[in-house]
């Protein structure tokens, strides 16, 4: 079969699991008949980590923060590189592409869903703004990918029809999350206590991520558990108010900010419990990481969470905004280490039955054939 060239765009300028989920994605599906090249509108982290994987990128990154020139851009760009399909990443890019192709012969364009957009904007009029922007363009998108039934639920509630839609779940690179080091090497490393109980989470440090529920409850168990230490693995505008609340309670020795780390399956290692208490989630991605890392769960049911977790099955469920539940619930795993293993183990069959990223390569390259074929009739 011929290869057909697929191009994405995204912003690009952080880096969080919509850019690791591209990278993932093209690693796979360039060995597999497809020819991919990205297009981002920030020469940063991301960029440089598509250019380590061999991965042709193209950085338009001498337009304004919103600026319209990039319309010119990105139709000069599609012209030379004549995709046969184009894949769109969040809400600037598919606000773009879907401007800059309506005077170019028609190209397909797809455009994954990987969050709710009321989330993603907490600022009434930043959420308006974005939420038009994604509304009035919708008329030249083709297809959409939802990565959680939530999502595809959000979608067909704003008046996409179900056919449009195709729920193609995030992989895991299950594989990557094995390691030979051992564990007191990794956490003396990140300066953790060799026999410390950690509680870790990866996520962005922003508001919708619910860690001030999490610095509340981790509150509360240090005062009676010495022993007790929490990872903290990303970035994000919410780390002065976490450390502040760390500094006031006295526990920021117990806490331990590492920042944005490219080497998060290792760090995973070095926990013993991992905690998501987010208030929404497109799908859940870290926590199906912790899962591939054979680590116990404990999670707020939010997003697309609620397609894979099942309480007492392979995590432990809580509620949202609630750090006394919080507290209680680690408090039973850190008690119950046979319950640890059982969680542990049975996540990790559900990763590797179900959220492997060969599945989810190969379920994207046939929604692209589908599509292709269908505009070429």
């Amino acid at each position: 079969m011929s290869k057909m060239k697929i191009l994405h765009t995204i912003g690009g300028g952080e880096f969080g699991g919509a850019e690791q989920h591209i990278l993932e994605l093209l690693e796979i599906l360039s060995r597999h008949a497809v020819d991919p090249v990205v297009v981002c509108f920030y020469n940063s982290t991301f960029a440089k980590e598509l250019r380590k994987r061999n991965i042709r990128v193209i950085v338009l990154d001498t337009y304004g923060r919103f600026d319209f020139r990039l319309v010119k851009g990105l139709t000069r760009v599609f012209q030379e590189e004549k995709p046969d399909l184009i894949h769109s990443h969040g809400v600037k890019a598919n606000f773009f592409c879907r401007l800059a192709v309506r005077s170019l012969p028609r190209i397909p364009i797809v455009t994954t869903i990987h969050s709710v957009l009321r989330y993603d904007y907490p600022n009434p009029l930043a959420y308006f703004l974005a939420s038009r922007m994604e509304l009035w363009t919708r008329r030249w998108n083709d297809h959409y990918i939802a990565i959680s039934n939530s999502i595809r639920q959000s979608l067909e509630s704003d008046g996409v029809t179900a056919e449009n839609i195709t729920l193609i779940h995030h992989g895991i690179p299950i594989e990557e999350f094995k390691t030979n080091e051992d564990m007191r090497d990794i956490r003396r490393s990140l300066e953790l206590p060799e026999d410390a109980f950690v509680i870790g989470t990866v996520s962005r440090l922003v508001a919708v991520k619910g860690l001030t529920d999490l610095m509340q409850a981790f509150i509360l168990l240090a005062a009676d558990n010495p022993h007790i230490h929490w990872l903290v693995i990303g970035d994000g505008p919410e780390k002065e108010a976490l450390q502040n609340m760390a500094n006031s309670a006295g526990v920021n020795g117990r806490i331990h900010f590492a920042g944005f780390r490219q080497d998060v399956p290792r760090c995973l290692q070095a926990m013993d419990l991992f905690v998501s208490p987010s208030y929404s989630e497109g799908l859940g991605l870290s926590l199906l990481e912790a899962m591939a890392a054979k680590k116990p769960v404990v999670s707020t049911m939010v997003g697309g969470i609620s397609d894979f977790l099942v309480d007492y099955l392979n995590g432990i469920v809580i509620p949202t905004k609630n750090p006394e539940e919080i507290k209680q619930n680690i408090l039973i795993l850190m008690e119950n280490e046979d319950l640890r293993m059982k969680l542990a183990e049975a996540g990790y069959r559900t990763v590797k039955e179900e959220y492997t990223l060969t599945h989810m390569a190969m379920k994207t390259k046939e929604l692209y054939r589908q599509l292709i074929r269908t505009h070429v009739k």
